[in-house]
């Protein structure tokens, strides 16, 4: 690929990517919804001045009411605060890491052969892995989820493999000026091979649904290309017709798109601008 990261030795590589998944660790404990234990579902952390020594206990500070330990209290809102709706999305939703790939590696196919560059697995694997510790998934926060995948291809196969797989998102690639990527095209692709069978269970499960529904919304109103059909079904309570409301647009971007060109149809949603992949 020509590019400095892609030649270095495999120890330094490692190295590196090693190095940035601590640094995205540390960032992420760092974050007042981890450091607060006030993540989604979780309470906020009691100061441990609140909470008595209980004499002859066994070193740890007991609630008065409860009886629990503060340890396990603390524990226990450590454990819920990361257990945020971007991790459950990588664990057993939309973006499950044992389900999603194979959708997008049939999606590569049909579009543009079978993919076989291990760099692409890479991406079909990697792509998504930022959403873990995310508080939602299409806000702007949600949103940076490219940001950890691409570093780590980019470590590991050079820079424009991190921009290929930044660019997965089309809301990102708008939002910085950039061309979406094949890998883009594929992952909505994807989404439409999923079976609603199998999705809607994982998004209910997960939190994700009900997000999904309002933020398909937003957009449908922001937007001049869903037709009535689309619009009628993406405003129903109903998830089911959501579903073939959005699966019905998607496809049709995908046709529209599969060969590259400029996206006019997205209509970005969020101000920030997070670059920093060339």
């Amino acid at each position: 690929m020509g590019d400095v990261s892609a030649n270095e030795a495999p120890p330094l590589r490692l190295r590196r990517l090693w190095d940035a998944l601590q640094e995205y660790v540390s960032q992420r404990r760092a974050m007042p919804e981890v450091r607060e234990g006030v993540g989604e579902g979780a309470e906020p952390a009691e100061s441990a001045a609140e909470i008595p020594t209980v004499d002859g206990g066994t070193g740890g500070q007991v609630d008065r009411e409860s009886g629990s330990s503060i340890h396990g209290r603390e524990f226990g809102n450590i454990a819920e605060a990361t257990m945020t709706i971007g991790t459950r999305s990588v664990l057993y939703g939309a973006h499950c890491a044992v389900l999603h790939p194979w959708f997008l590696a049939v999606a590569w196919y049909k579009l543009y052969g079978f993919p076989w560059d291990v760099r692409l697995w890479a991406s079909f694997c990697l792509h998504d892995i930022g959403y873990i510790s995310k508080p939602n998934m299409d806000g702007c926060d949600g949103e940076t989820h490219v940001e950890l995948g691409a570093k780590i291809m980019g470590l590991l196969f050079g820079e424009s493999w991190a921009a290929f797989t930044a660019a997965h998102s089309r809301y990102w690639a708008k939002r910085n000026g950039r061309q979406f990527s094949r890998l883009c095209v594929a992952d909505k692709l994807a989404f439409v091979l999923t079976p609603a069978w199998l999705y809607l269970p994982m998004t209910r499960a997960t939190g994700e649904l009900s997000e999904y529904m309002l933020r398909a919304k937003e957009r449908q109103a922001g937007s001049e290309h869903f037709t009535d059909y689309e619009s009628t079904r993406l405003n129903s309570a109903d998830a089911r017709e959501w579903l073939e409301g959005l699966k019905s647009y998607t496809r049709r971007w995908v046709k529209e798109h599969r060969n590259g060109g400029a996206d006019n149809w997205t209509v970005g949603a969020c101000a920030e601008s997070t670059a920093s992949f060339r």
